[in-house]
């Protein structure tokens, strides 16, 4: 059971809105713009596990890594050592609250920053610091992730992000006039900082619903919907335990299965693999929103997409990978990122399940990988483990391992489980 889903709740955190402090008789800029009033300017950025992952400049002096997701309100830098070297005081202490209520933990706000993404700066930026890296993003990523750029990042401008490229351009709306006539239009609805769309969907061969979904590219699941949401939302009889997520209060348990089809305009997806959080989890979201569920990057990684916040409008085009199967891990275990980010990561066995082909294989928790189908050192990467334990039915997989002090091999064929 592999982490698939990347998605960090907030809750609490992300309604939140800081006071920025002017100083009286000094001319102040605010917000993000590129520079030397440009009319466009292109960002690129890494896409892992389905994330756009870009490089910021923190206060001008150093260099980040954060995640855009459009399901933040906030800057968030994540640790709080960062604004420490820097010797940066927090205007404010508050204290957040997890999905479901479940834990507190504390963070701070400073209300003007500066961050640096490509030919565009970021004046005045509130943000919000966690006390402690609560996410540990690089166990699920294999990768340091210091901050996430939310809606501060996007309402300025008309935002192009093209996964397959791997590059982002922001356009200043006054300046834009790109003809999207090969686009479909969807209206897109801005509520709390975030974008909504009204999709149908196909729960089951003989019921088809609409549902409002939010638009998160900072969850790496292709759907996301709650149960509780709807009578018509029920978990499919075809379903396997899993991780969904994680967030400040630990992870997001619930189930993962496929729905038959979800339409985003024009387009059809079918056997879609889709997220069930337990119930609960959500509720407080549900009641203030009404919201059936996400649309994440395994999703949204099959088309162009122009977000214009502006005039609440979404324009996409598929690209080539639209018709690519959705892929849910085969071989029954989660595999996670270890060691310490500044050195080469290694790969551990987090959990096995029971009568899955990695557990009759004899594969245990805390097992340490030292090859995977001939990969093996500076070839491996969590992705590329992720990509083969979700590849196809059927596909012989070969691991070597470190348990203690022996070196153990085990061979054992995929198996679909949704």
């Amino acid at each position: 059971m592999i982490k698939k889903c990347i998605h960090y709740a907030f809750l609490t955190l992300l309604l939140l809105t800081a006071e920025i402090k002017k100083v009286s008789g000094q001319n102040f800029k605010f917000g993000f713009e590129i520079n030397d009033n440009g009319r466009s300017t292109t960002i690129p950025f890494q896409l892992n596990s389905n994330l756009i992952i870009i490089n910021v400049l923190f206060e001008g002096v150093i260099p980040l890594k954060f995640i855009v997701d459009t399901g933040v309100t906030n800057t968030v830098l994540i640790d709080k050592s960062y604004s420490d070297i820097l010797n940066i005081e927090p205007d404010r202490k508050l204290t957040l609250v997890g999905a479901a209520g479940i834990k507190e933990v504390e963070a701070y706000i400073v209300n003007r920053t500066s961050i640096k993404v490509g030919n565009i700066t970021g004046n005045n930026i509130p943000l919000l610091i966690l006390k402690e890296d609560y996410l540990n993003l690089q166990k699920n990523l294999g990768i340091k992730i210091h901050g996430i750029l939310g809606y501060d990042f996007f309402k300025n401008f008309i935002v192009r992000i093209d996964y397959k490229n791997e590059l982002m351009k922001f356009y200043r709306p006054e300046s834009f006039n790109r003809p999207l006539v090969f686009y479909r239009s969807i209206d897109m609805k801005i509520e709390n900082s975030k974008p909504y769309i009204f999709q149908k969907i196909k729960v089951s061969d003989s019921t088809e619903i609409l549902t409002k979904l939010m638009i998160d590219t900072g969850a790496s699941h292709p759907l996301m919907l709650h149960k509780n949401s709807s009578e018509y939302i029920q978990l499919p009889e075809k379903n396997v335990r899993d991780i969904l997520g994680a967030g400040i209060a630990g992870t997001i348990e619930g189930h993962a299965a496929r729905i038959p089809q979800l339409s985003i305009d024009k387009y059809i997806l079918e056997e879609v693999v889709t997220n069930y959080p337990d119930s609960g989890a959500y509720q407080d979201i549900i009641n203030m929103t009404g919201r059936n569920g996400t649309i994440g990057g395994g999703v949204l990684k099959r088309f162009k997409l122009f977000f214009d916040y502006g005039n609440e409008k979404l324009y996409l085009k598929r690209n080539s990978i639209i018709r690519e199967e959705f892929k849910h891990d085969m071989s029954g275990m989660t595999v996670i990122a270890k060691g310490e980010y500044f050195l080469e990561p290694y790969y551990e066995v987090e959990k096995v399940r029971e009568n899955t082909p990695a557990y009759d294989a004899g594969l245990r928790k805390e097992d340490k990988i030292i090859s995977l189908n001939g990969y093996s050192g500076h070839e491996l990467s969590l992705e590329k483990i992720n990509n083969t334990l979700s590849k196809k039915e059927g596909k012989r997989v070969k691991v070597k391992v470190k348990r203690g002090d022996e070196i153990l091999s085990f061979t054992f064929y995929l198996e679909e489980f949704i």
